[in-house]
């Protein structure tokens, strides 16, 4: 045909009759051409993953045979891709990759197929022999690990490439839930290279984490703090988690228990969800802020539990997304609670509000991963584990300070009967059983010790001319003034609004006496510094020396008392003595 005349039959509808299948043939022409050869190469420093060197084709029955397999014809075949989410939506479908390794030039390296995803349900790889027939090697969690051909935390299966030859390897992977399949082809060497860098990094954040719940329960029974217990729950949930995800649990925990090990990716999860919730609560005191948000949080925390256990019945198929709803909405309280506590006035908030971001942000990945938007990244275990490391140390010192800082404040509330609140001085119940063990040692010693009773006489005049704020202020401008000048030996106390009483230990001389008395009233009457000229107190101070002047502390008190009630409007003494 001229070629005027095939342009022309081109722009027919007649001719678009031969036309199409022409340019579906050249459509579909890359898929149709040989199978590549995946080199194996032992010198790079990490393990190649399996891109454009395989091909997959997804049988949808689940019956499938390697031999059937094989007679595909190269269309059904499609080039695999890095991060390629595979479309499985029932347990019947399975997922087959097929890759020819190249021939080798030295038998003495050993190579490996690792799918870094512990938590895959089934992976079987084949092998055709020499006379065509197929041996397989199976793991996955539908298998318990001790019985793997390679236990291992996650699948790892051993090629047979040859040194004369390519050799054929079909994997078939069956899986519940629509997820993609990295896999990784590593020769020996660079397996345990890497292997032993993941267990130092495990080993290090189980031990921090062992650490951190030996700290919590300590600080809990110390403190009796339920802050501190559901902190050691949460972090013992979140390591078990990780052992779980990372597959170590699957192979050091329970490797004879399959079915625990396939659900133990989804019940601790939750677990740790919740306990995170239920931690966050109790950390920020809920419950006294705002008793609809705590009951909300409490629903969520119950759901976890109700999920947890329901979970081994749900259809598989279910399993990702349900979890996955769940982490979105626990993770969202985790962060709102503490965030709604900043602005209702809670210290410890925002640390605790950066532990659960620092747990959140990792997260988002594999909740993406959930609902099949993200693939399985290699490196999403451990920006996990990372995340949870963080949030680990800075949850736990913020733990450690509110614990303190409580800790402090029952002291101060247990202390209220000794200690005048607002003052810091001793009470009376505490200044007369110490006047009393003063009195009985003088007496048991024969020396003599000394009681300063102080009345403050110019409070109400104060009052009147700077307002009611002067009858917190002088009492402990008052208070500090004589803390200063007392000897460390020595008790002051606050009987009243506007009497204060020293204790002075012995044994001491009359001479002395009189000069501390006298030091205590030049010290109190010092100018204010940055109040007016008339905002200082005047005293009235009755002085008594035991056992001189009586030899019970009742009736000396009485006495001293007696002698400032009874004062003279006209008597401008200052200091009073017992005659």
């Amino acid at each position: 045909m001229p070629r005027p005349a095939l342009i022309h039959s081109l722009r027919t509808w007649p001719g678009l009759a031969w036309a199409i299948p022409l340019l579906l043939l050249l459509l579909c022409w890359p898929a149709a051409q040989a199978q590549p050869l995946l080199t194996l190469d032992p010198h790079p420093e990490q393990a190649r993953r399996l891109g454009p060197d395989g091909q997959y084709w997804i049988d949808h029955t689940g019956r499938a045979t390697p031999d059937e397999v094989m007679r595909l014809p190269d269309t059904a075949w499609q080039a695999t891709r890095s991060d390629h989410i595979f479309p499985l939506h029932t347990l019947a479908d399975m997922v087959w990759i097929r890759f020819r390794t190249a021939p080798i030039g030295s038998t003495h390296w050993h190579w490996y197929l690792e799918i870094p995803y512990a938590n895959l349900d089934r992976a079987t790889l084949f092998i055709q022999a020499d006379d065509g027939r197929w041996t397989q090697q199976d793991a996955g969690d539908a298998l318990p690990v001790a019985e793997w051909p390679l236990p291992h935390r996650q699948p790892l299966l051993q090629l047979r490439p040859k040194a004369d030859a390519p050799v054929v390897h079909l994997l078939r992977i069956g899986h519940a839930n629509p997820t993609s399949v990295p896999v990784l082809v590593t020769e020996e060497r660079q397996l345990l290279r890497r292997e032993r860098n993941v267990s130092v990094g495990l080993g290090v954040y189980f031990g921090i984490a062992a650490l951190a719940v030996l700290v919590a329960l300590s600080s809990a029974w110390r403190g009796r703090d339920l802050a501190f217990v559901l902190y050691a729950l949460f972090t013992l949930l979140t390591a078990l988690s990780a052992a779980s995800l990372s597959g170590f649990a699957g192979l050091v925990l329970w490797p004879r228990h399959a079915a625990w090990n396939h659900h133990a990716a989804t019940v601790l999860p939750l677990l740790t969800l919740g306990a995170a919730l239920a931690f966050v609560v109790a950390a920020t005191d809920l419950h006294l802020r705002s008793r609809r948000l705590f009951l909300w949080a409490s629903a969520a925390v119950a759901a976890a539990v109700l999920l947890a256990l329901a979970m081994p019945w749900l259809p598989a198929t279910w399993t990702d997304e349900t979890v996955g709803v769940y982490a979105i909405v626990a993770l969202l309280l985790g962060i709102g609670v503490p965030a709604w506590a900043i602005g209702h006035g809670d210290r410890y908030a925002p640390a605790v509000l950066a532990g659960m971001v620092c747990l959140a942000a990792p997260a988002s990945p594999y909740i993406l991963r959930m609902f099949q938007l993200a693939p399985v990244g290699l490196l999403m275990r451990f920006v996990l584990l990372g995340g949870a490391a963080l949030q680990l140390g800075i949850l736990m010192t913020t733990l450690l300070v509110r614990g303190r800082d409580r800790s402090l404040t029952a002291q101060r509330l247990r202390g209220l009967d000794r200690v005048d609140p607002a003052t810091g001085l001793s009470t009376p119940a505490v200044v007369m059983e110490r006047l009393r063990r003063m009195t009985a040692r003088a007496q048991r010693q024969e020396h003599q010790i000394a009681v300063l009773l102080i009345d403050l006489v110019n409070l109400g005049e104060l009052r009147q001319l700077y307002g009611r704020r002067v009858d917190q202020e002088m009492p402990l401008r008052l208070a500090n003034r004589l803390l200063h000048v007392m000897r460390e030996i020595d008790t002051v106390g606050r009987l009243s609004n506007r009497r204060f009483i020293m204790l002075i230990e012995g044994p001491v001389t009359q001479e002395a006496i009189e000069d501390q008395a006298q030091r205590v009233l030049a010290h109190c009457l010092r100018p204010i510094s940055g109040r007016p000229e008339g905002w200082r107190p005047r005293l009235r101070m009755a002085l008594g020396v035991m056992p001189r002047d009586g030899r019970q502390p009742d009736l000396m008190l009485d006495k001293l008392a007696l002698m400032l009630d009874t004062v003279a409007p006209g008597d401008n003494r200052l200091l009073f003595r017992c005659q």
